[in-house]
């Protein structure tokens, strides 16, 4: 089996070693690095990046995956709009462009058969439409 981890997963574990059969998502690299705190740290996951690439095992949305992702994030907001009797339920900015950074990690782990570990809850919401999308919980991951 291969892995992706979802960036909550990254936020919540002290991940110390990565499986063989592990690949990063460029999208989690890129939110890991926009949340820096420091250049230390966004040159750490600049070289993960790097590192990931010449390995092979870095995880990057293909123009169809942006497709698929577009798809998904139409039917989920429609589900949403029907469930308010017809009325767009707002959501803020951050969270729009965290469920479409959700959706392109899942539509690339799915393209690539790659488990997505995630704890969170949205993933089970995409696996209703996309029923190939293998997930795992973080804390079932970690215990082996």
């Amino acid at each position: 089996m291969k892995y992706t981890v979802d960036t909550n997963v990254i936020s919540t574990y002290r991940i110390e070693e990565l499986p063989d059969d592990f690949y990063m998502s460029a999208v989690v690299l890129s939110e890991r690095m926009t949340a820096a705190n420091d250049e230390k740290e966004f040159r750490a996951y600049r070289t993960a990046w790097r590192e990931h690439s010449a390995e092979g095992t870095l995880l990057v949305p293909t123009p169809e995956d942006w497709l698929a992702a577009g798809r998904l994030l139409f039917m989920l907001a429609q589900e949403r709009k029907q469930m308010a009797a017809n009325k767009s339920p707002r959501r803020t900015a951050a969270a729009k462009q965290e469920l479409a950074m959700d959706v392109l990690i899942a539509m690339s782990a799915r393209r690539e058969k790659i488990t997505v570990v995630t704890d969170d809850t949205d993933f089970d919401a995409f696996r209703h439409y996309h029923r190939d999308l293998k997930l795992m919980k973080g804390t079932d991951f970690f215990r082996h």
